[in-house]
């Protein structure tokens, strides 16, 4: 499912008139006569290959785009789209306006989120909700991305477990939530937009530190074991592989990874955690990950909203930062 209508390409570079391409007429469109629904429309026939694709992401009915087109076509003064029975280009004359039209396009929008500024700043932020794994190593450089798309953006952030972040979005306190969960309501959408493991490690004083071969998860139940709390995705991620946790002996419940990591440091535990939050202490030989069957775990990281899809243009940035600067 794709969260975003699709949007036209914008482009930089300019040109003059292909060689054999009309004119137009010698006064050319007044301004007032040229329309941004028809230049969107325009660009998306170029995005979409046709304009029967262009109309539905326009959300227009076919006839009318058809329409719409031709009366451009007749202001311009020539043919702008190729019509073929197995789709719709541009002609030369349409590239180039379409050139023009990259930068008109791009000129209001970003007029239009000035102006809806100047509104935004006396009305609610936009909230978002975010586990803690994600907003350690992906929220902040999402809403540095932000803040260079967006200058002046107003984002509130709630940080907790991926019960709570659901939570938060389900009620509504919150437009956009983070998780690391597999577990969702289903009155939220949800979309993956990377992948993770939980992994098992402990420090290098650890008697297993040197195991090259698996450990059974029978011996890793039996040892002292640092998990996150109940409602952490991260802990779901786990007892998807080991079962149930409550009822172990041993178990250290901690509130975060970080939390996780000191207790590793103090004694001779073994921790499972995402691998986020420990490949730094790995790298640098603080911790070893220790093979452990069933282990790593790979789990997906998920956004999640409330239907219908966010229209506000701060959650709509946000969201294709996040696809773009990730992989799922």
């Amino acid at each position: 499912m794709n969260p975003l209508p699709p949007t036209a390409p914008f482009r930089e570079n300019r040109g003059a008139l292909p060689t054999g391409t009309e004119s137009g007429p010698k006064r050319g469109p007044s301004a007032n006569a040229l329309d941004l629904i028809s230049i969107r429309l325009l660009l998306a026939v170029e995005a979409h290959g046709s304009i029967s694709r262009a109309a539905t992401a326009m959300h227009m009915a076919q006839p009318s785009a058809s329409a719409r087109l031709r009366r451009f076509e007749g202001l311009v003064g020539t043919a702008l789209i190729e019509r073929r029975s197995e789709g719709s280009r541009l002609t030369p004359a349409g590239r180039l306006i379409a050139e023009w039209a990259g930068e008109i396009v791009s000129a209001v929008d970003g007029m239009s989120w000035a102006i809806g500024s100047l509104a935004r700043k006396a009305a609610n932020p936009l909230r978002v909700a975010a586990s803690l794994t994600i907003a350690e190593h992906f929220l902040p450089v999402w809403l540095a991305g932000l803040s260079e798309r967006m200058p002046g953006s107003d984002v509130h952030s709630f940080i907790g477990n991926s019960a709570e972040v659901c939570a938060q979005v389900a009620s509504g306190e919150a437009t956009l939530g983070f998780i690391e969960s597999p577990d969702a309501p289903q009155s939220l959408t949800t979309r993956k937009f990377a992948s993770d493991e939980v992994v098992a490690v402990a420090s290098r004083t650890h008697p297993w530190s040197n195991f090259r071969t698996r450990i059974p998860q029978v011996n890793l139940l039996g040892a002292a074991l640092i998990v996150r709390e109940r409602g952490s995705g991260t802990r779901a991620a786990a007892e998807s592989a080991l079962g149930e946790l409550s009822g172990q002996s041993n178990l250290i419940e901690v509130q975060s990874s970080v939390a996780a990591r000191a207790a590793l440091a103090m004694g001779r535990a073994v921790a499972l955690l995402s691998i986020l939050s420990v490949s730094e202490d790995i790298r640098a030989q603080r911790l070893v990950q220790i093979p452990v069957e069933g282990f790593p775990v790979v789990r997906s990281l998920r956004i999640v909203w409330r239907d219908p899809q966010p229209t506000d243009p701060t959650a709509r940035a946000l969201l294709e930062i996040a696809f773009a600067g990730s992989k799922a």
